[in-house]
């Protein structure tokens, strides 16, 4: 637990590498009652509508419709990496750990890869 919140690094091998996959970042919205815009909506690790429009005269809360063209989205792919075989006790089956990785680093490693 005192690693959270902290830069951390782990040696191993890629052992798998998912689709590569487009997460949404920030949503543009559109109003289904009065077509009033949102942009900008923060996206908070699932897909997060706006809770009310903005347009005084409206009160929709939950008739949205994603406006993708006008939304940022940036590519995802899921590695699993295995600690290596020469850093493991006799015996001892290695270890993996999942790792997401997001933008520029997407679609870097391989199957087989040693990374850190």
């Amino acid at each position: 637990t005192d690693k959270i919140g902290h830069i951390c690094s782990v040696m191993g091998t890629v052992t798998r590498t998912s689709d590569v996959r487009p997460e949404l970042l920030t949503g543009c919205f559109r109003c289904g009652k009065c077509g009033h815009t949102l942009s900008d909506v923060e996206q908070q690790f699932c897909y997060t509508q706006p809770t009310m429009c903005t347009n005084p005269r409206c009160d929709n809360r939950n008739d949205w419709s994603l406006e993708t063209n006008e939304s940022t989205f940036v590519d995802w792919q899921r590695l699993r990496v295995q600690e290596n075989s020469d850093e493991i006790p006799p015996g001892s089956m290695p270890r993996s750990i999942d790792v997401i990785v997001r933008g520029e680093v997407v679609e870097k490693a391989k199957a087989g890869d040693k990374c850190v």
